[in-house]
């Protein structure tokens, strides 16, 4: 009774979750393609419904072979949009005039200023230690400055550096931290993970960063000879936050604060996470496009997968009967599921992500058709029809576990070693499959043991019936 109980909780739960993301207004798009017009908080892909693209120059300094640089650059760029979201955005070399430019297409959007932002912004972040603050109007010069080399990399060891929030106050700093053995820089590199969050301190959101073991040794280092005095973090050239060291801080985790919105802060770890540009870009074209498949080709596809999926509960049906119905509801319910957690979490759908939902159609119904003929052997051995449901379910747990986790584990390299629509498969793939493993394993057992009783184990037995431990 008890574990009835906690099926029924988490089959509502996880229900009310996924309507909720369907109906719940969380976002602005419109469509209007066969039956995504029902679901407006899923965001398009650029084969269904275009989106803009970006176009960038980059400003190569003299000396620096251009094709050397425009590697790196897109490797950032796709890092970047793919820790924001924009896992279908697509990142390109374009080589016109004797110039190499970076495109970057990205679907389902039309206000650019996020994307722009990630993608212009240069994306360095820096540690200095604060030596003077003053005020002005025009950036201070510094009159006697001397560079330092680090890792083959000639540092100008002090500069003035412009507050983020306001124009008119100059940090100076000190670029290099001279403790130790030997001078060190504390960047981006030395940065493991940045995560956005809301403050819980006080007002406002946060970017808490986490080091790795080179980055703790030399944070716990400067920290400890500075304690009383200002570190400055610094971000594309502005200082973000400059706070008083109370006391040395070895756990290898530091805190950016005074950040007005959770988008800015998202925007903040992106960039930190994503690594440095090694060049600025400067932007060449804007522009909108249209869908890269026509509307006519796009709506076939889709009604293409619902007249299958119509096709294969009318076959459950017919073959298992009210176990045929349940399986049909636990597909309807997965489909939610899939549909629900795409438009809570933004992701973009493309036609391979559709066939990602389609290719989950078969997982589901094959988890069920696994269960359901154990079960009918259960009806066939003479067992009543709530034990045989019982006993069905409990003899195939480690097939379907073990066969859902094969493919959760191929959809994981598809998307850790892939970008693009590659990506956006697997995404629908893993999250179909788990839907899949949940809806066979928790809602359709939930549904079966509380209608056992609508089951016929006369359709099932054949010649002699054996009761367990009796005779024949």
């Amino acid at each position: 009774m008890r574990n009835r109980r906690i099926r029924i909780f988490f089959t509502i739960v996880v229900f009310v979750f996924a309507f909720l993301g369907l109906i719940l207004p969380l976002s602005d798009n419109v469509n209007d393609i066969s039956i995504l017009r029902f679901f407006p908080n899923i965001n398009l892909g650029l084969d269904i419904q275009g989106g803009v693209l970006l176009e960038y120059s980059l400003d190569v300094p003299e000396g620096v072979d251009t094709s050397e640089v425009v590697g790196n650059v897109i490797t950032v760029l796709r890092r970047r949009l793919d820790n924001a979201g924009y896992t279908e955005a697509i990142v390109s070399e374009v080589v016109s005039g004797g110039e190499s430019r970076v495109r970057v297409e990205i679907p389902g959007i039309s206000d650019t200023q996020r994307a722009e932002e990630l993608i212009g912004s240069k994306g360095k972040l820096y540690f200095a230690e604060v030596l003077e603050v003053v005020e002005s109007e025009t950036p201070p010069q510094i009159t006697r400055n001397r560079t330092i080399e680090i890792n083959g990399e000639e540092i100008e060891m002090y500069s003035y550096v412009r507050d983020s929030n306001n124009p008119n106050l100059w940090y100076r700093v000190k670029n290099v931290f001279e403790f130790g053995d030997a001078p060190f820089q504390i960047t981006g590199l030395d940065v493991s993970d940045a995560v956005a969050s809301l403050n819980s301190q006080g007002a406002g959101f946060v970017v808490n960063l986490n080091f790795n073991n080179e980055g703790r040794q030399k944070f716990e280092l400067a920290t400890a000879n500075l304690v009383n005095q200002r570190i400055a973090i610094i971000l594309d050239d502005e200082v973000i936050i400059a706070p008083v060291v109370r006391e040395r801080i070895s756990q290898g985790r530091a805190e950016i604060s005074g950040i007005e919105s959770m988008e800015e802060a998202q925007n903040i770890a992106v960039l930190i996470k994503s690594g440095n540009l090694p060049v600025d870009l400067v932007k060449f074209q804007e522009r909108t496009l249209g869908p890269t498949l026509g509307r006519d080709i796009v709506t076939t596809i889709i009604n293409a997968g619902i007249i299958g999926l119509l096709i294969v509960m009318i076959y459950m049906i017919i073959v298992y009967r009210w176990m045929g119905i349940i399986a049909d509801i636990a597909l309807i319910y997965n489909t939610l599921l899939l549909l629900g957690i795409l438009s809570w979490t933004g992701a973009i759908l493309t036609l391979p992500g559709i066939a990602g939902i389609i290719l989950t159609f078969g997982t589901t119904v094959d988890g069920n058709i696994i269960i359901y003929e154990r079960i009918k052997e259960e009806l066939r051995i003479g067992r009543p029809p709530l034990t045989a449901v019982k006993f069905g379910f409990n003899k195939v747990f480690s097939t379907i576990f073990d066969a859902n986790i094969t493919t959760i584990l191929a959809g994981l390299v598809l998307f850790f070693l892939t970008s693009g629509s590659i990506r956006g498969f697997a995404v629908t793939l893993i999250i179909g499959v788990l839907g899949a493993m949940f809806t066979n394993l928790v809602v359709s057992r939930l549904l079966l043991e509380s209608t056992s009783h609508f089951l016929k184990p006369e359709k099932y037995v054949k010649g002699i019936v054996v009761e367990k431990g009796g005779s024949k």
